[in-house]
């Protein structure tokens, strides 16, 4: 009996997540998470969980694609940095996480021809030095390496 009313409140909360409204899904929906192209996957794919929303970071993501000459891990590593971020504000943050670790291992296994297409197709590739495209996400820190030391085996 217990297990039958422990399935039966997960169905109706799974049920109430889906059938709740939020502004912020208003808001978004000219840039949901998923191939572009593809209007299919994009409904299989999250756009949130629980209260956080991972649209804009999707956003961010597709944004990053398009830097000429950016490195596709760095991009795929901030998206997930910002998936985990937005988790925070999820009702059940562990869940949220598992969510957005799915969807970065997505990123990484299927997101090579559409980081190719974007850089191909990229609205700042421009050959003048003076223009530079807007900063999506701060550069990463520069790493330090001591100086090598030498040991002749005296």
């Amino acid at each position: 009996m217990k297990i039958k009313n422990v399935a039966s409140g997960l169905v109706i909360l799974a049920a109430l997540t889906m059938l709740l409204p939020s502004a912020a899904r208003a808001q978004c929906s000219n840039y949901p998470c998923g191939p572009d192209g593809a209007p299919l996957l994009q409904r299989l794919t999250p756009q949130g969980f629980m209260g956080a929303d991972f649209r804009g970071s999707c956003a961010q993501h597709d944004q990053c694609y398009q830097i000429p000459g950016i490195n596709r891990r760095y991009c795929d590593l901030q998206l997930k940095q910002e998936l985990h971020r937005r988790c925070e504000c999820s009702a059940f943050p562990l869940g949220c996480r598992m969510v957005a670790n799915t969807m970065y291992m997505q990123v990484r296994l299927f997101g090579r021809r559409p980081y190719l297409n974007s850089q191909y197709q990229s609205p700042y590739h421009n050959p003048s030095p003076y223009y530079a495209p807007p900063p999506v996400y701060s550069a990463p820190a520069p790493v330090a390496y001591p100086a090598p030391v030498v040991y002749y085996g005296y």
